[in-house]
Formats: C-alpha cells, sequence, structure tokens
C-alpha cells in the first residue's frame, strides 16, 4: 500500500526480486497502523527532519509466515511465524537476522507489540526507574499504554497517567496504570521523580514539567511529528533532565522477554486494537481518521490469500 500522495492511498501490484542468500519471504498475515506516525505521513503535514517524496512506503508492523529461505539463513525454517519491518504489504523481503520468530500461543495482535514495546523500553531503560519511584506519564494512546504496560511488566509499583479521553483512562487502569486522570482533574502536586511524554501535545509536555520534582527526569517518547515540545519554565525552575528515545534498543533480545509475558495471552493488550479490518479496508479507514471520524488507538489489518493481491512461489 503505497501513499501517493497526501491522502491518497493505494494498493499496487510489484514484481518481488529474487532472495539472496541472507534473507527470507514472508507472506503476511496482519499488519498493524501506528497511528500517531502513520497518520501524520497521510495529512502531509508531519515534522521531520528529512522529507520523503512519494510514492512512499506505508506502515513499519508486520507479521506473517515464512514462505521461503535464502541459502545461507540458518535460524529460520519455512512455515515459521515473524514479525518483520516491511510495512502494509502482502508479501515482504526481509533480512533473516531482522526477523522475530514468535512462538506457539502468541497470536499476531500481541505478535506486533514486539515492536513497539521495544521501542518505549529503551526510554524505560534510559531512565533506569526504581520499582517504588512515581511515574507519570501523559498521554494514553498506543505509546503511553505501553509504556505503562512495559513499566509495570518490569515491576514498577505506582504508574500514573494523564489522558483527556475517558476509553483510554480506562484502558490505562486495565493495564495497571495506579491512577488515570482527565488534564483538569490531576494533581498539581510536583511529586514525581520520572515523567514520560508519550503525547504529541504541547500541553501536555508543559503539563508533566509542572508535576516533576527538582532534579526530575523525563524521557520524550512521543517524536513530536504534529507540533514542536517546548521547554516550560518549570524545566529551568526544576533543574529538570530530559532526554529523547526512538527506535528499539535491541528488537532480538527483547523480543524473548516480551513473548514471554504475553505467552498465556493479554486480553488488556489485545483491547488496544479498537479496530480489526481487512486489508483492503486501510484506504478508507485513514480517509475517516482524517475527517476525525474515528481515533483508534491501534488498528490491526487483516490479510487473507486473495489470488489477484496475493501470489508467490515458495521455491523461489
Amino acid at each position: 500500500m503505497l501513499l501517493l500522495a497526501p491522502g491518497q492511498l493505494a494498493w499496487v501490484k510489484e514484481t518481488l526480486p529474487p532472495l539472496t542468500s541472507d534473507e527470507i519471504l514472508v507472506r503476511t498475515t496482519a499488519s498493524a497502523v501506528s497511528v500517531g506516525a502513520e497518520l501524520p505521513q497521510y495529512l502531509g503535514g508531519e515534522r521531520i527532519a528529512t522529507p520523503h517524496g512519494y510514492p512512499r512506503m506505508t506502515g513499519y508492523e508486520s507479521v506473517g509466515v515464512v514462505m521461503a529461505i535464502g541459502s545461507g539463513v540458518k535460524e529460520l525454517a519455512v512455515g515459521n511465524r515473524v514479525v518483520a519491518f516491511y510495512g502494509h504489504r502482502t508479501l515482504g523481503i526481509v533480512p533473516a537476522h531482522k526477523a522475530l520468530q514468535v512462538p506457539v500461543g502468541v497470536s499476531d495482535a500481541l505478535a506486533l507489540l514486539a515492536i513497539l514495546t521495544c521501542d518505549v523500553a529503551k526510554g524505560a531503560r534510559k531512565l533506569t526507574p526504581e520499582p517504588m519511584e512515581l511515574t507519570l506519564i501523559t498521554g494514553a494512546g498506543a505509546i503511553g499504554l505501553l509504556t505503562l504496560w512495559v513499566l509495570r511488566a518490569s515491576g514498577a509499583q505506582t504508574v500514573d497517567v494523564i489522558e483527556p479521553h475517558a476509553e483510554r483512562r480506562a484502558l490505562a487502569m486495565e493495564l495497571g496504570a495506579h491512577a488515570s486522570y482527565a488534564p483538569d482533574d490531576a494533581p498539581l502536586d510536583a511529586v514525581y521523580p520520572v515523567g514520560f511524554a508519550c503525547s504529541s501535545s504541547d500541553a501536555a509536555f508543559a503539563a508533566l514539567q509542572a508535576r516533576m520534582r527538582v532534579g526530575g527526569r523525563i524521557c520524550v517518547l512521543a517524536d513530536g511529528n504534529t507540533q514542536p515540545l517546548t521547554l516550560s519554565p518549570d524545566f529551568h525552575a526544576r533543574e529538570l533532565m530530559i532526554i529523547g528515545s526512538s527506535d528499539g534498543w535491541d528488537y532480538q533480545q527483547h523480543a524473548r522477554w516480551y513473548f514471554e509475558q504475553v505467552r498465556g495471552g493479554a486480553p488488556a493488550l489485545e483491547c488496544l486494537y479498537e479496530e480489526r479490518i481487512p486489508m483492503s479496508d486501510l484506504p478508507a479507514l485513514f480517509a475517516r481518521m482524517a475527517r476525525g471520524e474515528v481515533a483508534p488507538v491501534k488498528i490491526l489489518a487483516n490479510y487473507e490469500p486473495d489470488g489477484d493481491l496475493i501470489s508467490f512461489d515458495a521455491n523461489i
């Protein structure tokens, strides 16, 4: 699925090249939409250091079944399920060492979250919060909710969340938040030594800085692709430390930990997918999001074998 221009998505048929010795061919069973990253791209107004041209590929979270392997691939076999970084495609060719093998008992929906949980875990590793340190998250979109889950799974005892939408505050409580506040209801006490900025709103970033204690440390996980995030007077008055974090720290190592956490199922995490649709409906859903008709935390697109869209030769 290519973005041909702002607001113009289309499924385009392409011919795949032969596999090299270290590559695998994956038939997609599902892909996820990272709304915070992909919707600004669709709208054409994302703030990025290096502008992209058109047409451009979409997405980066895919899960599927290995259909063929290169002659040098030893760690994977035909029939394995993997998570890979190739986006909204019915088939993908990826280096074998970049594919994350999915164990039996982990659903496609949960498997796809291995990517973003690694991204937020990198930020958590940078701040290294102690289990008893009070932590505040601003923004309960996908990044904020997954940050909450990673912190709680890593032993954090008290994590509070500020989020304007009631449904997302409820999701935060299901994922183990100590408290979940609307912005106007959040206590004004500056007591938090650790904070995570997971909202793209500058107002939310200011609210986080205002609630940090002197010497507090903040990790900015929101990528600032919709509006600038600015340092408020509280940054100086409270002598805060603010660091940024982006891609994951080690996807393979993190995946081993993550899959152990969710192997028996994780219903609260599955609830993040507020839209589950056939992959053919992705362009229409992006149009609905652009019009403000829906605002899902996460989207799961299911792929079914379709003689027109999916064809492959397992003997490549």
